[in-house]
């Protein structure tokens, strides 16, 4: 009976942990997926406080419409380096409001982000209280955060598979994903699951749970469309089941491995209009 014991525990950590490597393997392919060495995109977003009718969630209010353009740009040996300007164009009173990403492949090295308030003419870094809090605050108001804006690195978190599922009428993989501790310290989010399409290594569906472990964001990455044979997602719909409201990122139009000039990706895209608004319509030439 003692060896028999024995052999089932050996036997549970082993398929534990063949689960967690095939996990860990399924998201190392979705982080490695082609999504072009570049990106220009028009953007739609909207925000609205959301009830459900039947089954179906939709606005009940008036949602708030925010069109930006996106710019990305990617960098290092194995292109895992990305560098990413966002500015409002509409509406009037918002213009020229921008946001600047670097995320980084080094380990341990976070992302840097900055916001420019056209209004005060500052560029504001955005950090964290301390070393051992997360970020708070959203993207532009949406029910993105500053942490969902991250590019994710894969040993800051460990992974489970859970099973194997249809979503969308796609078979996908079910994994749990869960920040180590050093992550833990600095994330809004105590796991995540994601529902990866089996054949196209897409997330098409997170669910992402708070600190006390209560279920707190939907995500989902739909119209997927298939942009010089590369495959995008061209809406993001963000449910918050804390707050009730819904953002929804379009893209309008998009064009992927356009020539960017590296200039443009740098502070003086937020800071200065001429400069920006010379280059932006180059760039808006290639949709």
């Amino acid at each position: 009976m003692k060896q028999a014991y024995i052999l089932f525990i050996v036997l549970t950590v082993f398929i534990s942990s063949s689960h967690a490597n095939e996990a860990r393997d399924i998201i190392q392919k979705v982080l490695d997926r082609d999504d072009g060495t570049t990106e220009i995109g028009r953007v739609k977003l909207s925000t609205c406080a959301v009830i459900k009718k039947g089954n179906k969630i939709v606005c009940k209010s008036t949602p708030r419409i925010k069109i930006m353009d996106m710019i990305r740009k990617d960098y290092g040996p194995n292109e895992k380096d990305h560098k990413t300007v966002t500015i409002i164009m509409e509406p009037a009173g918002e213009k020229g409001i921008g946001f600047l990403q670097y995320d980084y492949e080094q380990k341990n090295k976070e992302t840097d982000q900055w916001l420019y308030l056209s209004a005060l003419g500052k560029v504001k870094r955005i950090v964290s209280g301390n070393e051992n809090e997360p970020k708070t605050g959203s993207f532009f108001g949406s029910e993105l955060s500053y942490e969902d804006m991250e590019k994710r690195h894969i040993d800051d978190y460990t992974y489970q598979l859970l099973g194997r599922e249809t979503y969308a009428k796609r078979p996908c993989f079910v994994i749990e994903t869960v920040p180590v501790k050093d992550r833990a310290a600095k994330s809004n989010y105590s796991k995540s699951l994601d529902w990866v399409d089996q054949e196209r290594n897409m997330i098409l569906k997170s669910i992402l749970f708070n600190r006390q472990g209560k279920k707190y964001k939907k995500i989902y990455f739909g119209k997927i469309k298939e942009v010089n044979s590369i495959l995008v997602p061209m809406q993001i719909a963000v449910l918050n089941l804390e707050t009730g409201r819904r953002t929804l990122l379009s893209y309008v139009n998009i064009a992927l491995n356009i020539n960017i000039d590296d200039a443009f990706l740098t502070q003086r895209t937020l800071t200065d209009g001429a400069f920006r608004e010379s280059r932006l319509k180059k760039y808006q030439a290639a949709y």
